[in-house]
């Protein structure tokens, strides 16, 4: 629960062999996947995170998390309006 309302989230992130790890990739794999999926409102939409990781290789990894309505939960109260 998110400030009173259910919710979900998920994290995306380039794979770590993906060889361009810049800001500007990260955005574009998250819109593709984001197109791929069932897409989520504008209306659905919470909040949406970014933080970084330093992986394995020393190489630093851009993170989002998205948070939306659940939407499909049958006690779900409807997000608030902006």
């Amino acid at each position: 629960m998110t400030k009173g309302f259910r919710c979900k989230h998920f994290s995306i992130g380039l794979p770590d062999a993906a060889e361009d790890q810049s800001l500007t990739a990260l955005f574009r794999h998250v819109a593709d996947t984001l197109a791929q999926d069932d897409p989520i409102t504008m209306d659905d939409m919470i909040a949406i995170g970014f933080e970084t990781e330093l992986g394995d290789d020393a190489v630093d990894r851009g993170v989002f998390t998205i948070v939306f309505a659940d939407s499909d939960s049958k006690t779900a109260t409807p997000a608030p309006s902006p």
